[in-house]
């Protein structure tokens, strides 16, 4: 179970790794991978939260 969240905290992030290079272009140069780093964790962080334990699927919401 443990590396299977693994493998799509990964594939997340990797999806989203285009938009994060694209937005750090508005930052200085010295800062951008220190920054990308912190926003990846922030991802992470998000990732692994409680919330995302129990997403309610698609029927619960008419019951």
């Amino acid at each position: 179970m443990q590396n299977n969240m693994n493998e799509e905290m990964l594939i997340i992030i990797e999806n989203f790794t285009p938009k994060i290079k694209q937005c750090l272009h508005q930052t200085s140069y010295q800062d951008r991978e220190d920054l990308e780093q912190e926003i990846k964790l922030k991802i992470i962080e998000k990732l692994t939260t409680k919330e995302f334990e129990n997403t309610p699927s698609f029927w619960n919401f008419f019951v």
